[in-house]
């Protein structure tokens, strides 16, 4: 994504993220902070793994906003040149 942005950036051309991106950040967080936790405070009701469930779910988001990302913005970049 980095050289998606310089790309753009040498073009003069702002990428912004979109909300797959936004929801892939908040996923992360939050089964960082549940695994850093120890699964609190889900383990107060569960022993359901909550925060590697939710680390899946950040991967499977973190492939398909990348993938979502490349195909919205790579007819843009190649229309700059």
């Amino acid at each position: 994504m980095m050289g998606i942005r310089i790309a753009a950036s040498a073009q003069r051309l702002a990428l912004s993220a979109d909300k797959y991106g936004k929801w892939k950040m908040v996923l992360q967080v939050t089964a960082i902070s549940a695994i850093l936790l120890n699964n609190a405070p889900f383990s107060l009701f569960t022993s359901f793994p909550v925060g590697q469930t939710l680390l899946y779910g950040a991967l499977v988001m973190t492939v398909y906003s990348g993938y979502n990302y490349i195909k919205n913005n790579y007819l843009l970049l190649q229309l700059g040149h």
